[in-house]
């Protein structure tokens, strides 16, 4: 296979595993608020670590939460990585009535990456990764303003963002690499409420389509060095700055069969991402142990979005995990025939509802093998298992227990070039 026919394959799956495989979605009452429910996970090795990897790279695997980590990969090499997960959800707290319907599952592709070495120093990488999610639905009763009527409401809400981005990264030195990651923020979300009651004949049904997008940049750098024969570290940080995602809203309001009111500009506006920076370290014993930490802030406070009983905070994520990475050799060039995972991670996320900031937290598991090898390129599966808990029953909020399970393929294969050839 030709480099032309593996881009045109891969460029083909970014369009595909950007749809979900299953129709139905998890849904989270969180995700009324703000953006959505905000992914934490890269989809990459570092699932299994309790997505810990700033200070992470590899010359055979992408890393993607630094993009200084690109650089690290092999020159000409080709490296391609798809992810899929499955999540189930159980929601426990008052406001759930029908303990029959309080468990959801969701199957979906999530993860395209592409990056290969151009230089001895420079690499690239693009792909598209997901931002934030809405999936609610919800039933109540709403006040009709001005009388003493009430009416039967039923909301619900469905939507996502994603991010397409392009990678540069570049050695500075044998210890020191940049990265900047270029990216599009785009996704679109519908939200829907339909009154029913005293007010008409026929339901009332307004939705209100919002579509955002605007472009976003992610600094990094890593800094690695060996201390002696045994011991490796590495250091790295990000750095991401307040960006404003412009937004059009379009309204449609109808009673029946008939529109009330129809407005594809109704507003325009746009929703501040925060400035937010991340740092994390690393440290390796022998080439096959290794241990990574991580700290990510995110200022949300300074955004001033609030309502009558919430108000987004400043969140503030901890991340640690433990890898063993069992080698081999194969004519003459080591490999990596296994490597086991496992990691923990705590989130103050930032939803603070009722006086409460909403946590996260949970524990993960991983591993992985090469499925195929030959000289000039390799075929390896990675999973990853997480266990985790968010939200709490106190104050009329609802606590979600999520298992989720992440399958990631990843593809290495010899990137022709003018100098060298390939013999098969």
């Amino acid at each position: 296979m030709n480099k032309f026919s593996i881009l045109f394959y891969c460029c083909a799956s970014i369009l595909l595993l950007s749809e979900p495989v299953v129709a139905q979605n998890n849904t989270s009452p969180y995700s009324i608020l703000g953006i959505g429910d905000l992914e934490k996970s890269n989809f990459d090795r570092t699932s299994g670590m309790g997505h810990a990897g700033v200070a992470l790279s590899s010359n055979r695997f992408i890393y993607q939460a630094n993009p200084a980590s690109f650089a690290a990969l092999d020159q000409h090499f080709l490296f391609f990585e798809a992810s899929a997960r499955f999540k189930n959800v159980s929601y426990t707290g008052a406001p759930i009535t029908d303990l029959t319907s309080n468990v959801s599952n969701d199957l979906q592709f999530k993860k395209v990456s592409l990056g290969t070495k151009v230089t001895p120093r420079w690499a690239v990488g693009f792909g598209l990764n997901p931002y934030s999610t809405v999936s609610y639905s919800f039933a109540g009763v709403k006040a009709i303003q001005g009388s003493n009527l009430f009416a039967d409401a039923f909301y619900s809400g469905t939507g996502s963002t994603s991010i397409a981005h392009i990678t540069n990264s570049y050695a500075v030195s044998k210890n020191l690499q940049v990265g900047l990651q270029t990216s599009f923020v785009f996704g679109h979300m519908e939200e829907s409420e339909t009154l029913a009651g005293q007010l008409a004949d026929s339901l009332i049904n307004t939705v209100r389509n919002r579509n955002v997008g605007q472009a976003r940049f992610k600094f990094g750098m890593q800094y690695k060095t060996a201390l002696n024969k045994q011991w490796d570290v590495a250091l790295g940080g990000t750095y991401t700055p307040k960006t404003n995602l412009w937004s059009n809203t379009s309204l449609r309001a109808r009673s029946g069969n008939t529109v009330l009111l129809q407005n594809d500009f109704y507003e325009s506006s746009y929703f501040t991402l925060p400035e937010t920076y991340q740092v994390g370290m690393a440290t390796t014993f022998k080439k096959a142990f290794t241990l990574a930490l991580d700290y990510q802030y995110e200022g949300w406070r300074q955004t001033n979005y609030r309502g009558a009983s919430y108000i987004l905070d400043d969140s503030r994520r901890y991340s640690g995990g433990f890898e063993y990475s069992k080698k081999g050799s194969y004519l003459d060039q080591a490999y990596e025939k296994f490597f086991l995972q496992t990691g923990v991670f705590y989130t103050d996320s930032y939803l603070r509802i009722n006086g409460i900031q909403i946590k996260d937290y949970g524990l993960t598991f991983g591993a992985g093998a090469e499925l195929s090898r030959t000289p000039l390129s390799s075929l390896a599966l990675q999973a990853a298992l997480e266990l985790g808990v968010r939200g709490t029953t106190n104050k009329g909020l609802i606590r979600e227990s999520y298992t989720q399970f992440t399958l990631s393929l990843c593809y290495r294969d010899f990137w022709l070039s003018r100098k060298l050839k390939r013999y098969d």
